[in-house]
């Protein structure tokens, strides 16, 4: 996978992501429609295959047409609870550690 790849699967995997913690963002499949490239071309993409370089194009357009038109749309911030020793903890992100029950 060259570095164009690489940087497409990283941004596709941070939209991905953003998705699953509830932001209002196009599906995968939307994205593909968009770029005029199959569903299972991002998906390859995704799992680090190579796909040629209409589609790597038409991606990045695609993401790049969509990154434009969310300007100003407010990105999810999910917090996590950690508790220690020293009392409860306030982060960002996501940890495995169940809270309650």
């Amino acid at each position: 996978m060259n570095r164009a790849q690489s940087r497409l699967a990283l941004c596709l995997k941070i939209h991905q992501k953003r998705l699953r913690f509830g932001d209002d963002l196009q599906t995968m499949s939307s994205i593909a429609e968009r770029a005029s490239v199959h569903r299972d071309t991002i998906y390859a993409l995704l799992n680090g295959e190579r796909i040629s370089p209409r589609s790597q194009y038409a991606i990045d357009r695609a993401l790049r047409e969509i990154e434009e038109e969310n300007v100003g749309v407010a990105k999810t911030r999910v917090m996590n609870v950690s508790l220690g020793p020293d009392g409860p903890r306030l982060g960002f992100g996501v940890t495995g550690r169940r809270i309650l029950g």
